[in-house]
């Protein structure tokens, strides 16, 4: 009797992790927009009807069976409890199928429960986020795909993207790749399971090893170059979130980047008069400059001072301003997040009486010094990418090639954003080694995402189902096996999330 209840209270700890999965999902999905909400209605943007209905809208959707809460339960809660019934079953097949003098092992029966068991949630899970109500799945046009506009755009008019897609099949309101992000997200990580499982074998000495102990640092410099490049040229393939958080970030004045689309469109060029004067020529008057600064068909190549923003004609000195702007930007962020680290391990159960006790002088330090390095990454990152601009169009390079071999029209029509892109790559040594290929994780995903449609056909659904199925199944086996085999922050988390004590 005792083991028999022994084993209930085992089986039921299994349900642990589906409960801690669903409330992490819930507050992930509902706590940016709840912060926004209660943000407006403290700058009275917001009556308190209107903010208690948005906030009725907001967890309403979030609790829908077809959201990521309900998702994240599936598939941790499915992956746990699923190896029950699956184990129960491998015990009565696999003794008839293997020789009784080469009986399979216990281990190799566990790890083919558990991918068993985290494929068919992975499965299952997949279909609730791509199978929303009617009423949902259909998309407004500017969503489905940036149309081309037959007519040339005018000078404060964005130029149509470049597509690799027929944008007129793209039209049917059941397009599928709603989950494109989380399914890349899903393979990158897996590739890295697999990756480095297999070098951890290896001798340290080996070349294979050592390469792939370098490879963060490019891999960063690759994935940052693409998704920026993307930023500038094909916004469209970055989420909109994502795009707002650079455009944020970056604090550009948008009738530069727009001269910069248009360059490369075609329509803003130097020694021509095509109507793009309003365009910087505005922007010039706005920092204080004549107007015939911002006139490609009067000024070649366009002042990097204008580029500055108001910063003054010396390029290192726009480096440092936005170095700085940079860091105050990301300190925002993370300095609270440090102190809410902090605060959290004072209040654990470990420092009983004065708390404050517990927060010892080195922790502190280390906190300030950790919040420090972050912002400096990110205040480096858009400095590299400002100053990276400058060297390649009117710095460094027409002094290494000729203006009659590179023009400043192709400077500017995609070169010097190139060098911006490739150069603000180098931030990442400001970070510990140990923390590159963790950030290099972060943003391959989108990088990916910006090679593949958005959105594509359905009838093609299933190859990102059989992807991601496959891919979510590794990271969550290799997640209990062994969590340090899922590297970074996100290892750590399904390690918290799938215990069960």
């Amino acid at each position: 009797m005792a083991r028999q209840r022994s084993g209930a209270v085992a089986h039921l700890r299994l349900a642990k992790p589906l409960t801690t999965a669903y409330i992490l999902g819930l507050l992930s999905s509902t706590s940016p927009r709840l912060a926004r909400i209660l943000f407006l209605f403290g700058k009275r943007k917001l009556t308190a009807r209107a903010a208690w209905l948005q906030t009725i809208h907001t967890l309403r959707e979030a609790l829908a069976v077809h959201r990521f809460p309900t998702f994240c339960a599936v598939f941790v809660g499915g992956s746990t409890l699923l190896q029950i019934p699956i184990r129960i079953v491998l015990g009565i097949v696999l003794p008839r199928l293997t020789s009784s003098s080469r009986p399979l092992g216990l281990g190799v029966a566990r790890l083919f429960a558990r991918f068993i068991a985290a494929l068919i949630s992975a499965s299952v899970s997949f279909r609730l986020l791509n199978n929303p109500p009617a009423r949902n799945a259909a998309l407004s046009v500017t969503e489905r795909a940036p149309v081309l506009n037959r007519f040339a755009p005018g000078p404060f008019d964005e130029p149509p993207e470049e597509q690799s897609v027929d944008v007129t099949s793209l039209s049917r309101p059941d397009l599928a790749g709603r989950t494109m992000d989380l399914t890349l997200f899903a393979v990158i990580r897996a590739l890295d399971i697999l990756v480095g499982t297999t070098t951890s074998s290896l001798n340290p000495s080996s070349l294979l090893r050592k390469a792939t102990s370098r490879f963060p640092t490019p891999l960063f410099c690759f994935s940052v170059a693409t998704i920026m490049w993307s930023w500038f040229y094909s916004p469209s393939r970055l989420p909109r979130s994502y795009n707002a958080w650079i455009s944020a970030a970056a604090e550009l004045d948008h009738r530069l980047v727009l001269a910069l689309r248009h360059a490369r469109y075609g329509t803003f060029q130097y020694s021509k008069e095509t109507g793009m004067a309003p365009l910087l020529g505005s922007m010039a008057r706005d920092y204080g400059m004549p107007e015939d600064a911002g006139d490609p068909a009067k000024t070649i190549p366009v002042p990097c001072e204008l580029v500055h923003m108001g910063c003054g004609k010396s390029c290192e000195k726009h480096a440092l301003w936005r170095f700085w702007r940079g860091w105050a930007f990301a300190a925002k962020m993370y300095f609270p997040l440090q102190f809410f680290v902090l605060a959290k391990h004072l209040m654990e159960p470990g420092h009983p009486g004065d708390r404050l006790a517990g927060l010892s002088k080195q922790r502190l330090m280390a906190a300030i010094k950790d919040a420090t390095r972050r912002s400096s990454f990110l205040g480096a990152f858009i400095a590299f990418f400002y100053y990276g601009v400058c060297l390649s169009r009117t710095r460094l390079g027409p002094k290494l090639f000729s203006p009659k071999t590179i023009t400043p029209q192709m400077w500017d029509s995609g070169l010097c954003v190139l060098s911006g892109c490739l150069f603000c790559g180098l931030s990442i040594l400001v970070e510990e080694s140990k923390r590159r290929l963790e950030i290099g994780l972060f943003v391959l995903p989108r990088a990916a995402a910006t090679w593949l449609p958005r959105r594509y056909l359905p009838e093609y659904l299933w190859r990102e189902h059989l992807a991601f199925a496959l891919s979510a199944a590794v990271v969550m086996t290799a997640a209990q096996e062994d969590h340090r085999r899922v590297r970074g922050v996100f290892g750590k988390l399904l390690h918290r999330v799938l215990k069960t004590d």
